[in-house]
C-alpha cells in the first residue's frame, strides 16, 4: 500500500485530464455538486473564481520530479 501523497498526481494518472484549465473545471464541478448535496448552497460566481484562482496557485506549486 503506498503512503498518502506519494502516488501519481491527477494529471499523471489520468491522461484526458492533463490539460490544467480542464482538470480545475472538473475538480470545481465536483466540489460544488458535493458541497450542493451536503445542503450547502452553490457557488457565487466570486466564491468559483476565487477557488479556480487558488488551484492555478496549488497546480504552480507542485514540483515535478
Amino acid at each position: 500500500m503506498k503512503d498518502f501523497g506519494t502516488g501519481k498526481t491527477l494529471s499523471e494518472a489520468s491522461p484526458f485530464l492533463r490539460d490544467s484549465a480542464r482538470r480545475h473545471a472538473l475538480i470545481l464541478e465536483v466540489v460544488e455538486r458535493d458541497s450542493v448535496i451536503e445542503g450547502l448552497p452553490p457557488f457565487t460566481e466570486e466564491f468559483r473564481a476565487r477557488l479556480k484562482k487558488q488551484l492555478e496557485a496549488m497546480a504552480r506549486s507542485e514540483t515535478v520530479e
